[in-house]
């Protein structure tokens, strides 16, 4: 929790500015000089956990205690950096009880690479959990910690949702601090800035602030800023669990973007965005999001600029084919068959004169069959890949249109809908449910329901600022600069005449 903010910080603000770990919560418990006291602290905290270690020792006459959690540390190194050199201490003459034994112990015996020192109970718990070695000696109030990770992790590979033609190769992973190198390695400038928190009062999970000093807008860091402080759940294990408190407000598109890759999160720090990247999960976010970010990818600026204007403006027509599309089909069936030539209305009627659906409930009926074989085929193991072909080629193919259940024209326009909402897959979620909306629309009112329903969806979209920048920007209010790069890329040698940060568009209050 982000609570009480500045009480009791003291206790351990040595350890914050040794770790870099930002503004964390306050520590409650001070380290008590007698070791008796701390191990009754900590048996009690972790009673009955299976893989809590303590190891009692004796060296130069002191009782000490180190602790860990088993298969968190690496062994190994834990022997050679921490065991072996306190076993083989001799105290050197000069070296008097008290606050010189203990620097003797810390900078002479002791000499690992991530090593601190701690000075309140809670701390040095929250570090036991993150693969840290705890040694505690007795007659002294604060311990040290040292950064043994040893657990299992993926290793880098490349992203399955974001995947390129060129450029990396790199996507994030599980480990915070292997993301936050992998972002340090592309962008070698002091003005890359990472924030720690914690969040989760069970979970302690750490999630980490990114931005470019100079090039955020203050406004926009600190409203972040204030949003991470406030923010109050018991655990915290994705980023999608936090995404919601940091959307402006409930609507059907987020304000919030999220990718995989390093190189799209520094392109979007060096426009002016904040990252906030999550311990465990690989997805990072970023805000401020606009509707354009939906059909931008690294691709774009990788390839010659007539080609990256031909893909981008693909996407776009794909985006408004996928939504579309079934509603049309739908209103030229029902209400306006004059729009079409004779011979193409006389195949159609043919097609759905021996179908036993209206063909509003049969495009509505083939959408949620088609959701519901693809929500199969993410969630059922891969064994059954190929029995789900099966069943979603006799369901939405030949097979149902020869028992008569539905039109051929319907499986063509069920295919070209799925094809073409594959293609901007961050707006895939709300291309499905205004893709419904719009079939139940034109079943009732034709084209004009149409109408309505996108003017409807466009009022709603004008509406939503992300962080004080229009969500529409660029396009909503129109900027003639700014249309470098939205449904057309200009050549480098343009983009790179001056840099377009997100708070230069217009209608945006960033300061």
């Amino acid at each position: 929790m982000i609570k009480e903010w500045w009480t009791k910080i003291n206790i351990w603000r040595k350890v914050k500015a040794s770790r870099g770990l930002g503004d964390q919560p306050a520590a409650y418990t001070p380290i008590s000089a007698s070791l008796t006291d701390n191990m009754v602290y900590f048996n009690g905290r972790l009673a009955d956990t299976a893989d809590y270690v303590h190891k009692e020792l004796t060296f130069c006459g002191h009782q000490c205690q180190l602790m860990y959690i088993d298969n968190m540390v690496d062994k190994m190194v834990l022997s050679e950096a921490v065991l072996v050199p306190l076993s083989q201490a001799r105290r050197p003459k000069g070296v008097t009880e008290g606050e010189p034994f203990y620097a003797w112990v810390r900078d002479c015996v002791l000499s690992s690479a991530d090593q601190h020192e701690v000075f309140s109970l809670e701390e040095v718990e929250w570090l036991m959990m993150s693969g840290f070695a705890a040694l505690l000696i007795d007659g002294y109030a604060k311990a040290m910690v040292f950064g043994l990770q040893g657990f299992k992790i993926r290793g880098i590979d490349e992203p399955n949702r974001d995947r390129l033609l060129r450029g990396s190769r790199e996507g994030f992973v599980e480990a915070l601090r292997i993301n936050i190198m992998m972002m340090r390695r592309r962008m070698k400038t002091s003005n890359l800035k990472f924030e720690t928190y914690v969040l989760g009062e069970s979970s302690k999970t750490e999630v980490c602030l990114a931005y470019v000093k100079g090039t955020v807008a203050d406004t926009t860091l600190e409203t972040v800023r204030k949003r991470l402080r406030e923010l109050d759940m018991d655990v915290v294990l994705e980023s999608g669990m936090i995404q919601p408190f940091f959307e402006e407000k409930l609507t059907l598109f987020s304000t919030v973007g999220y990718t995989e890759r390093p190189d799209t999160l520094c392109a979007k720090l060096n426009e002016g965005r904040v990252g906030i990247m999550v311990d465990g999960t690989p997805m990072a976010l970023f805000v401020p999001h606009l509707f354009v970010d939906n059909f931008t990818s690294v691709d774009d600026y990788a390839t010659s600029f007539y080609y990256g204007t031909f893909t981008r403006v693909l996407k776009y027509i794909s985006f408004y084919i996928s939504v579309f599309l079934p509603g049309m089909y739908v209103a030229i069936g029902s209400f306006h068959q004059e729009l079409l030539p004779t011979q193409l209305l006389f195949t159609l009627a043919q097609a759905e004169q021996n179908t036993p659906f209206a063909l509003t409930f049969e495009a509505f009926l083939m959408q949620v069959i088609y959701e519901s074989l693809r929500e199969a085929g993410l969630r059922a193991p891969r064994q059954l890949g190929s029995a789900l072909n099966i069943v979603g080629a006799f369901l939405i193919g030949q097979a149902a249109v020869s028992a008569g259940l539905i039109g051929a024209p319907m499986v063509i326009i069920v295919a070209l809908t799925a094809t073409t909402s594959l293609v901007v897959p961050t707006l895939y979620e709300p291309g499905v449910i205004m893709r419904f909306a719009y079939i139940l629309l034109a079943g009732m009112a034709g084209f004009y329901g149409i109408v309505i329903g996108f003017s409807f969806f466009m009022v709603m979209m004008c509406s939503i600022k992300s962080y004080d920048a229009p969500y529409l920007s660029a396009i909503a209010p129109f900027d003639l600069f700014a249309q470098r790069d939205v449904v057309f890329r200009a050549p480098w040698k343009v983009l790179n005449n001056k840099t377009y940060r997100t708070q230069n568009f217009k209608g945006s209050n960033m300061e």
